[in-house]
């Protein structure tokens, strides 16, 4: 999607609030840095890691001038920290101006319940998995009604738990967010930052695989390769669709049912990601 350039230089966009369930590619993107376009589903001004120390409050004079052009979303810092609640002013006075916030280092339900009560009623929260007692709070987190996706920081996770940055290591966690999610009834996670450009297909693969439904990005580069790990190719949904329609000329096993529900999934989230 194209995004507009504000008078500051900060390029900013955001989804309509449906899109909040569908968006696959969630772009980390300091204040400070030049705008410019991206393919990014959602544009997030990152407040957090985004800015050093030293220019917190330009960043954010930045990203309230952005949101003069567009609604901006905002990756706020942990919350009940000086930082934190900073960034909660901003959003406060962002107001309508503000579609939602990605809660970095998430510890439970009532950081939730914090930042819902700081804001405008009804913004969208996104909140970071980034720590193992996060990972055991991970249902909570979810059903919170505020909650509408959990994303994986798996940068300081690893570095919580010491986990490598294997594939294996990092499955336990990831299921467990999956888990999580579905039981909440809320849409798949957004796993952590893609990595080099050139993986970004096969690690968004990876995550759909385990159940995942968005990444993180660091660079606008590896936006394309992480859409197509994220949305179901031509091949899957027609062979779906052929699911849907043939009409059985035997018994069906126990496994028709599930079979036929997966299909119609895959076909409605093909469909929803074409209008995008």
């Amino acid at each position: 999607m194209s995004v507009t350039s504000s008078p500051a230089g900060v390029a900013s966009a955001a989804p309509a609030p449906a899109r909040v369930d569908l968006a696959r590619t969630w772009l980390l993107r300091s204040p400070l840095a030049a705008d410019g376009e991206t393919a990014a589903d959602v544009l997030v001004l990152d407040l957090e890691d985004g800015l050093p120390a030293a220019r917190k409050a330009e960043g954010r004079g930045r990203a309230r001038r952005a949101a003069e052009t567009a609604p901006v979303w905002l990756r706020i810092s942990a919350a009940g920290t000086p930082d934190g609640e900073a960034d909660l002013a901003l959003g406060r006075a962002l107001g309508e101006r503000l579609a939602g916030v990605v809660l970095a280092m998430c510890a439970g339900p009532a950081d939730v319940a914090h930042v819902a009560a700081s804001l405008p009623a009804g913004v969208p929260i996104v909140a970071m998995i980034e720590s193992a007692a996060a990972l055991l709070s991970a249902p909570a987190i979810a059903a919170h009604p505020a909650t509408r996706r959990l994303a994986f920081g798996t940068g300081d996770f690893r570095r919580d738990t010491g986990m490598a940055a294997d594939r294996i290591a990092l499955s336990w966690p990831r299921a467990q967010l999956v888990v999580a999610s579905a039981a909440a009834g809320i849409a798949g996670p957004i796993d952590g930052p893609c990595g080099a450009v050139e993986q970004a297909r096969d690690a968004a693969e990876h995550a759909a695989a385990m159940g995942f439904t968005g990444t993180l990005a660091l660079r606008d580069a590896a936006i394309a390769g992480a859409h197509d790990g994220f949305t179901p190719a031509p091949v899957e949904v027609d062979a779906a669709r052929a699911l849907l329609t043939a009409v059985p000329d035997a018994p069906v096993d126990g496994s028709y049912a599930p079979a036929l529900a997966r299909a119609r999934a895959l076909v409605a989230r093909a469909e929803a990601l074409a209008r995008l």
